[in-house]
């Protein structure tokens, strides 16, 4: 299974915040693990410029983080970032990613209706809260069918019954579609990898990045000098 995310989408003040709210604890009542993602215009402050992680930052740290006690806040220099690579580094496979907003970024989209928002002019929705547009041939739910959405979201989201592992792959930011057979093989390859090199061998989750870790020359002609 690709890394399964979905996209809440509305104008300001048409409750989208409200909506994630109810959505993310009718799932954890459920007993998900659900990730939030929020897309915003704005520079996201650090504080104020003389904190650690700021004047870090300014140095040019690819990433500030401040690790405390209850939680822990990076601050990423990449600039905008893809919702996928976000789902891919935020989220653990079988987790639910709501993200809040990214209404041009193609994928599943809840759609609250009100406000300016073409809704006949979104990719990718599979259901609106509130009056849906002629001819729409999704879902439609109101604002209080939190259970009924979160059904949809559950249903979207589920691994096929012959799938044993939910494996996902990166590649210089975009994500590579692997089919249940496929995902199930690299997995258990990496599970006997990781089996021989410690005792037990009860892996439920298996995270492995590669980066170049420097550029390579190109290859030379043996016949120029």
């Amino acid at each position: 299974m690709q890394s399964f995310w979905i996209q809440i989408v509305g104008t300001k003040d048409t409750g989208k915040t409200t909506l994630l709210e109810g959505i993310t604890r009718e799932l954890v009542r459920r007993g998900r693990t659900v990730c939030y993602v929020k897309h915003t215009h704005q520079e996201l402050p650090m504080d104020s410029p003389d904190t650690d992680t700021a004047r870090l930052a300014a140095a040019g740290a690819a990433v500030s983080v401040l690790a405390g006690a209850s939680t822990t806040t990076a601050y990423r220099s990449s600039g905008k970032e893809r919702i996928e690579n976000v789902s891919f580094r935020e989220a653990f496979p079988g987790e639910i990613v709501l993200a809040e907003g990214f209404k041009s970024v193609r994928g599943r989209k809840i759609a609250i209706a009100g406000g300016d928002l073409d809704i006949a002019s979104l990719e990718g929705v599979v259901a609106v809260i509130g009056t849906a547009p002629d001819g729409f041939g999704g879902r439609v739910f109101g604002p209080g069918d939190i259970a009924k959405i979160a059904d949809l979201i559950e249903a979207l989201a589920a691994i096929p019954d012959d799938q044993t592992w939910s494996t996902r792959i990166i590649v210089d930011g975009r994500e590579i579609p692997l089919n249940a057979f496929v995902q199930d093989v690299l997995a258990t390859t990496l599970k006997g990898f990781c089996s021989s090199l410690r005792e037990g061998g009860a892996e439920r989750t298996i995270e492995v990045r590669c980066r170049l870790a420097r550029d390579e020359e190109p290859a030379r002609d043996p016949g120029v000098d």
